[in-house]
């Protein structure tokens, strides 16, 4: 437990600096490494970290994407969201084109495998750092990491509480149906809270409807990537992605739940965005 407090003290004296100067270089630099090490631990997991001809081309992408959403126009930065899918289905051919002709050291199996989570990674941690840069973009980039992590404790303490019903015992033993209701409430009261906070000290508009709205499924997003993240490690037999955060894991054990809700947030903020 030592270890692991010591740990988050550390995490927060990094990130602070970052999520301050947020609007600058320093962020989408941040997040392109953060992106880099989870798919060298998904890579790793999966067991083809060292197969070059894949991971080169996975870290390139996984660099890049994040970092030139800071360039993107600031007038039209859902176009970049195209060039996004464009590079990503440019990347499932040339995975594609790697099983053809190396048949024997791929299947398909596994090609489908690593496209599926080295997309996953790099969309999400792309789609963070465009949050940032959308108009109210810094209110919306808390959004994030409030419906996750903040879901992560309420669900923690209302399954220690009231748990008695498991929620995927085959997947995360000591979850709770319990304990998904409560991270979903808790986590929707305090999202309200910091609304209601911003709407009344701040020039922020805030369209209460689509928030709650936004807070619930979030909250479920959030619970989901976390889920998902621990199908991949029991289905490789691992206990966490990675060592770099003591008594926390990897980059993917902290960020599992973050990452489902980036995506999510980022297609809703086109469309009805919570702050305008």
């Amino acid at each position: 437990m030592k270890i692991r407090v010591l740990t988050a003290i550390l995490i927060t004296a990094v990130m602070l600096p970052v999520v301050i100067f947020s609007k600058y270089m320093i962020y989408p630099i941040a997040l392109s490494l953060f992106c880099a090490i989870a798919i060298f631990e998904v890579l790793r997991v999966i067991g083809v970290h060292n197969q070059y001809s894949i991971a080169i081309p996975s870290y390139v992408m996984g660099l890049a994407l994040p970092f030139c959403a800071y360039f993107a126009p600031e007038n039209n930065r859902h176009m970049y969201i195209f060039a996004i899918s464009a590079v990503v289905i440019l990347y499932m051919m040339y995975l594609f084109v790697l099983m053809v002709f190396r048949k024997g050291f791929l299947q398909y199996a596994k090609v489908a495998e690593i496209f599926m989570i080295v997309s996953y990674v790099v969309i999400s941690f792309t789609s963070l750092s465009l949050i940032r840069y959308l108009e109210k973009g810094l209110y919306h980039f808390f959004l994030i990491f409030g419906s996750a992590w903040v879901t992560d404790i309420f669900a923690l303490l209302s399954g220690m509480a009231f748990g008695k019903h498991k929620l995927a015992p085959q997947i995360s033993p000591k979850k709770t149906v319990e304990g998904a209701i409560g991270g979903v409430i808790g986590s929707t009261v305090v999202v309200i809270i910091y609304s209601v906070l911003i709407d009344k000290f701040t020039d922020v508009d805030v369209n209460y409807v689509a928030l709650v709205i936004f807070a619930i499924v979030l909250s479920f997003v959030g619970q989901a990537g976390d889920l998902l993240a621990s199908v991949i490690k029991r289905e490789h037999n691992v206990k966490d992605y990675g060592t770099l955060l003591p008594g926390h894991g990897g980059i993917m054990d902290r960020f599992d739940s973050v990452l489902a809700v980036s995506t999510v947030l980022l297609l809703g903020c086109i469309f009805v965005p919570p702050y305008v």
